[in-house]
């Protein structure tokens, strides 16, 4: 973790760790956070899938060949931590052969619930060409001209301009964002943080959906619900992550976002995004 560029630029400390759980500090930065000082929703993921790495990681006894990652990952946030540092309490619920399940806790100092999340993460070897299947790469889809005026919120949030994400698309419930790549958004083993990945996804499938609203000052959003599957790693290229709403109803707006290598077409994750959009009357 130490070694780890994500996470320092996260501003996230190790506070304890043991075979059974781990505990994890992230101090307020206005750098983490979207306007008006509430931490961004991919923060409290980011810490979610640090937290779960080091726990599941402490008990297994490392080996040449042992690949460790987090292979799913399910957030629910509950509240927003507004100016105020967050902590993360990683406890396992089962270890098996490979996989370790585990439920995370965040909350802010003075106690306040704001996300849960339930995590698989793997530790095991790769297996022969015969335990493999990586569909073929598809190629990269084309960038509309003009982008709509509610994209800059996303984009110039602290948070998203320090990872570098850029609007490419956002119109009738279709969205599509490019991630640079940039060694600060890495982990310690040069490939892209998977909570980068997740705030990746959870800002794409919420330009998504704020394409179906008329823009208004009034209206009040968030996620209430993120899903991410990694499939492989992303090295020294950005990923195009690209969102479809399937659904709305009412205030709620149902996602589904793929990420794929922006060279390769390498598919890099899915993810579901269920956004809420409190519309005035």
């Amino acid at each position: 973790m130490s070694r780890d560029p994500y996470a320092d630029g996260l501003g996230l400390v190790v506070a304890s760790v043991d075979l059974e759980r781990a505990l994890v500090r992230v101090p307020f930065r206005t750098e983490n956070s979207n306007p008006g000082g509430a931490l961004h929703g991919g923060v409290a993921a980011s810490v979610i899938d640090a937290s779960t790495s080091l726990v599941a990681r402490a008990g297994v006894e490392d080996r040449p060949g042992l690949e460790h990652a987090v292979v799913d990952l399910a957030v629910t946030y509950l509240a927003a931590a507004i100016n105020e540092d967050i902590v993360a309490e990683a406890r396992v619920l089962r270890r098996g052969k490979e996989l370790a399940f585990v439920e995370v806790d965040v909350r802010t100092d003075a106690g306040k619930a704001i996300a849960r999340g339930l995590v698989t993460h793997r530790s095991g070897e790769s297996g022969g060409p015969d335990r493999q299947l990586i569909r073929e790469a598809e190629p990269s889809p084309v960038d509309d001209e003009e982008l709509p005026g509610f994209v800059r919120f996303f984009t110039s949030a602290p948070f998203m301009a320090r990872l570098g994400i850029a609007a490419r698309r956002a119109e009738g419930g279709l969205a599509r964002t490019v991630l640079p790549w940039q060694a600060s958004n890495a982990n310690a083993l040069g490939a892209l943080h998977g909570g980068a990945v997740a705030a990746l996804i959870d800002t794409t499938g919420a330009m998504a959906s704020w394409s179906l609203v008329p823009l208004d000052p009034r209206n009040k959003a968030s996620t209430p619900a993120l899903h991410v599957t990694h499939h492989a790693p992303a090295h020294d290229e950005a990923v195009i992550a690209e969102a479809t709403t399937l659904r709305r109803n009412d205030e709620l707006f149902a996602n589904e976002v793929t990420v794929r290598g922006a060279d390769t077409g390498l598919l890099i994750a899915t993810g579901t995004v269920l956004y809420r959009i409190v519309v005035p009357a």
